[in-house]
Formats: C-alpha cells, structure tokens, sequence
C-alpha cells in the first residue's frame, strides 16, 4: 500500500533476510515499473533470499546485494531512494542516520520495521528523527510495529 500511495519506484531495504518483505516490496513495485535494491550482510540469509527469489518469478524487479549497509549507503547518490525500509541491526540505524537522510529523496519515505517490540533498540535514532525539522514522523503501533518518517518535499504541496 505505501509504495503505490507514494508511488515510489527506487525502493532500498536494509537487512533482507530471507527476502520476506522484500517480495512484499517487489511485487507493489512491479504495478509501478519500480525495483528494489535489498542488502544483507549475513552471508547464508543472503543466500537463503536469492533461492526465494528465483522461486517467487519476482527477482527481475530485485536487485540484491550481499555486504554492509554502511559503505554502501556512503557510496549512494544523494536523492537515491523514493522509500527506505530498515529491518536490520537495530543498534547500526543512528550511525547510518547521515546518510540515510542524504539518500532519501525530498517528499520520501522511512519505514523502520519491528519499531514496538524493539522500540528499546532503537529510542535514539527515533530521538533524532522526531528533532529533524524536515521530517515528519508517526508510530504505527500495529503487528511488531512501524517508524515513519516523511521527508519534507523540496516544494512545498497545497493541500487544497
């Protein structure tokens, strides 16, 4: 639903996994000509995703990457992303925070998942969301739980 509300066509997730949310992710982005971009650092689930890919007839819509979310997101262009889904390690979110600011687009959004039941994890990235003056955030507090951030548009939009 967020990915065709948004229509967000660049889709980045960090923490694959088994690849779970990212045939989530893939199958909205193929109503809207998008593709998702997941890293996983662990080798075996990187391993274990790109099996469930080639099974789901979803991976030419997936672009996969095996490595650390930190130096890949420093070697991102500014303005990458249209939609960031984190379901990684938790503790990394606030030192990743400079450029996962940078990388999302003006009028993106965040989406940091399992946001209640490891709301403990991750109570300064979410501090330093909610001060940055161009973000506007909520809580879902559905399921696990969902963190999101709306980055300011570069124009701002009339509501009516």
């Amino acid at each position: 639903v967020l990915i065709l509300a948004t229509e967000a066509r660049r889709i980045l997730e960090i923490g694959t996994s088994n690849g779970y949310s990212t045939l989530w992710l893939a199958e909205a982005a193929t109503k809207i000509s998008g593709q998702v971009t997941t890293i996983e650092f662990a080798e075996w689930k990187y391993n274990l995703a790109l099996a469930n890919f080639a099974r789901s007839g979803l991976s030419s819509v997936i672009q996969t990457i095996h490595g650390d979310a930190g130096p890949f997101l420093a070697s991102c262009a500014d303005a990458a992303y249209d939609l960031l889904f984190l379901d990684s390690e938790r503790t990394e979110y606030d030192g990743w925070w400079p450029d996962l600011r940078r990388v999302i687009r003006p009028g993106g959004l965040l989406v940091v998942d399992n946001a209640v039941s490891h709301g403990h994890q991750i109570t300064q990235f979410i501090a330093r969301l909610n001060a940055d003056p161009e973000f506007t955030t909520c809580l879902i507090p559905v399921g696990k739980g969902e963190f999101m951030a709306v980055r300011a548009p570069a124009t701002p939009q009339r509501i009516f």
